[in-house]
């Protein structure tokens, strides 16, 4: 297939090392120049108004001298480049993947009541979503190939079929437990805990 425009662009600043050096550096430099004006160890400038008032300034100078070096230092090494890039990736993954959850539920909580989804219902289909989203986005990351072929090899072992053997019937004693508890009944005006009106 011919490579686009914008694909032989994006190459060519691939190539220019905008993403190992520029983005790095300028990622790095803002974070560390942030927490240097948000934390102020380098300390303050204290300076005088027109009127006699004291008002304290960030060094703004050394703060950014230090953000420099730093920045510096790690575009240096392209194992640190390499991890900051896998990082972010992944944070984007999660994102996309809690933004597309979202979307998915969110279908069953909005729109007219007469036709929104209530109870238990709602709970299921959120699950079902959560699912489907996985599903997508293992099939995506090409880990449900070799998730699938690792259950199909050791779904006949014996610690497998032990370990949801003790989840069937955790579930189980879950699903006959949930609700029957019953909570005390209300305690009236001038009784005790046992059940004693006061004064007895």
């Amino acid at each position: 297939m011919a490579e686009t425009l914008l694909g032989g662009a994006v190459t060519f600043i691939g190539q220019l090392g905008i993403y190992d050096v520029v983005l790095p550096f300028l990622l790095v430099f803002t974070l560390i120049f942030a927490f240097l004006e948000k934390t102020k160890i380098l300390g303050v400038e204290v300076l005088k108004d027109a009127k006699g008032n004291e008002q304290s300034f960030t060094r703004k100078n050394m703060n950014s001298m230090v953000a420099f070096t730093i920045a510096f230092f790690v575009i240096a090494s392209s194992q640190l480049v390499r991890v900051i890039s896998e990082v972010l990736a992944n944070t984007v993954i999660l994102i996309v993947l809690g933004l597309s959850y979202m979307l998915a539920t969110g279908i069953f909580h909005t729109g007219p009541t007469e036709y929104e989804v209530k109870g238990w219902y709602k709970h299921v289909l959120s699950t079902i979503a959560l699912i489907g989203v996985l599903l997508i986005t293992l099939n995506a990351l090409g880990w449900l190939d070799k998730l699938y072929y690792y259950l199909q090899r050791v779904w006949y072992d014996v610690n497998v079929a032990a370990i949801l053997m003790v989840l069937f019937f955790v579930g189980f004693i879950v699903f006959i437990t949930w609700g029957n508890t019953t909570p005390p009944p209300p305690k009236k005006d001038g009784e005790k805990k046992d059940g004693k009106k006061e004064g007895e």
